[in-house]
């Protein structure tokens, strides 16, 4: 069968035969009809980008080994594989002053592919925060599906991110904390086609776990520049969902998501196994998750403070006064399941104030820690809750909040209040479509159904360990929004991942680092996918345009 090779123009015409026979060779091995592959003269940005504007869905760029410094965004509107000749031997140097060094939007129904660079700080001014990032990929859940593989980032001033992808990142040598502690931010806004930018409709599904439709970090590893502190792997936002799963981790990394603390939604979803995490003891934290599911089984832990090591649920719309859009869940909020007012609930009458601690006047002769886990809702302005820790006779104390406390003042009056169920909390999932800027609660509100958090089978320092902490949130409840024990009826997805099938292996990998720039052993073999349609094969040849362009840094902590 007959394989084209297509190079850029100024391709040496012994290294060009050379690479077109191997091109050829693999191609063929691997079966992907029409594939292609693309020289890029070098390492250039512009180079590279007139590579990319030659190529088809399917082709292959190839990059050689050379160091280049790239200062605008390199955008990717194709589904092809962009490769470079191997870590420390194809290295791109970001300096962009302003935007994404890659934005990359993912084709659907086909495969796309990013393998065997060295990305390095080149001297970015500010960092490249999320949703922005430095290399940002966009996706869906339309049978795109993406690998990132055998490559090195190294203390870059800036996140990657990725948007609704599914597939694998494989085999990164991640280096963090020098210039930032976070490595990747995770969003689901495109789920089944959603434009909200919210994560709505990936919390309207359910989980499914041990299916394929998550991103897998898989068989990475990360290190430190500095000692002290913890770093972030992820975290996440919008509905995301992700698996984190036989990686050495060696940075106190935590894994993470954000919850519904804004018109955006909660991660919706994370698988955490078989990961070996080394930790330093300036923190018990593994991760946490602050809105939707996890399972977290078989992990081997070090460090992180040993029997106390902790991967914690918290629902900050229970401690803070001063959530967007949907509010604190105060036990009235109608965004949340709320139990009816307990007997007895007040109002009451502040006679003294310290801080987080009131006493009433009169004598209601409360038991101790009966209103523990429910709500102190103050009568009367903003910022007037609090998650009750304790009480003793006459005295209410509760928890200090997330962002900002709640003030109350004697003579002051209050209510004691219940949550049931907060919306998008820990241990919850599914539920009616939400939609709009200022969306107001859909009919039959709050109807989310129970999705319960597992940990399994996890150790620290050798010793088995029970994971989860709900924090004194009453509404994240044992046996029920969580357990320390195996999910039933559930199967991991296979490991390794089937879009890291097809690799040479890992020793020739190796060995091709000591050859010259131009070694074809370096070539990996394309990744599979569905059989290219010709017709919409030269179709897309027909505009091979990719233009450079600045991108736009859209910054968000």
């Amino acid at each position: 069968m007959k394989r084209n090779v297509r190079h850029s123009p100024a391709q040496a015409p012994r290294v060009a035969a050379l690479i077109s026979l191997a091109a050829t060779l693999i191609l063929t091995a691997s079966g992907l009809e029409g594939a292609t592959t693309v020289n890029a003269k070098s390492a250039s940005q512009s180079d590279v980008a007139a590579a990319i504007a030659s190529a088809a869905d399917g082709d292959t760029v190839m990059i050689p080994g050379g160091t280049a410094t790239w200062t605008h965004t390199l955008p990717i509107r194709k589904a092809i594989t962009l490769q470079g000749s191997g870590v420390g031997v194809t290295i791109i140097k970001d300096s962009v002053q302003k935007g994404r060094l890659i934005d990359w939007t993912l084709a659907a129904g086909y495969p796309s592919r990013l393998t065997g660079i060295e990305f390095q700080d080149g001297g970015r001014p500010n960092h490249a925060l999320a949703p922005g990032g430095i290399i940002h990929i966009d996706g869906s859940n339309d049978g795109s599906q993406f690998r990132w593989d055998h490559s090195k980032w190294g203390d870059m001033n800036g996140v990657a991110v990725a948007d609704t992808v599914i597939g694998v990142f494989d085999h990164l040598d991640i280096t963090i904390n020098g210039k930032m502690n976070f490595f990747l931010y995770i969003y689901g806004n495109h789920w089944n086609g959603d434009t909200g930018g919210n994560g709505d409709k990936s919390w309207t599904m359910p989980a499914n776990y041990g299916s394929s439709q998550f991103l897998f970090i898989e068989d990475c590893t990360t290190t430190k520049v500095r000692p002290g502190g913890i770093t972030f792997l992820t975290s996440a936002f919008a509905g995301a969902r992700f698996v984190v799963r036989y990686n050495r981790l060696n940075a106190d990394d935590t894994v993470n998501n954000h919850g519904t603390e804004s018109r955006r939604r909660s991660g919706r979803a994370m698988e955490i196994y078989n990961n070996t995490f080394a930790g330093n003891d300036r923190g018990r934290q593994i991760g946490g998750i602050r809105g939707g599911g996890v399972l977290i089984h078989d992990n081997t832990i070090t460090g992180y403070q040993g029997a106390i090591a902790v991967f914690s649920l918290n629902c900050y719309r229970e401690l803070s006064t001063s959530v967007q859009t949907f509010g604190g869940a105060d036990g009235t909020n109608v965004w949340d399941a709320n139990y009816a007012a307990p007997p007895n609930n007040g109002p009451f009458t502040v006679s003294a104030v310290s801080r987080f601690t009131v006493t009433v006047s009169g004598s209601p002769n409360w038991q101790n820690n009966q209103w523990r886990h429910y709500t102190i809702l103050r009568d009367a302005g903003r910022f007037g809750f609090g998650l009750i820790t304790g009480n003793t006779q006459n005295q209410i104390s509760w928890a200090g909040g997330f962002q900002r406390n709640m003030t109350i003042n004697v003579g002051d009056t209050f209510h004691i209040t219940r949550v049931n169920h907060a919306l998008d909390q820990p241990g919850v999932g599914a539920g009616s479509l939400i939609s709009g800027s200022n969306p107001k609660p859909p009919p039959g509100w709050n109807n989310q159904v129970t999705e319960p958090c597992y940990a399994w089978n996890n150790t620290s320092n050798g010793a088995a360990i029970n994971l989860f902490a709900p924090d004194n949130q009453y509404s994240i409840r044992e046996n029920e929004h969580y357990f320390n024990s195996a999910m039933p009826s559930y199967t991991p997805y296979v490991y390794p991942h089937p879009l890291t099938k097809g690799l040479l292996p890992e020793q020739m990998t190796q060995n091709a680092k000591a050859n010259s720039q131009h070694n074809l052993r370096k070539q990996r073999r394309p990744w599979g996918g569905k059989k290219l349609d010709k017709k919409k094969q030269n179709k897309t040849k027909e505009s091979p345009t990719n233009v450079m362009a600045d991108g736009q840094e859209n910054v968000d902590n």
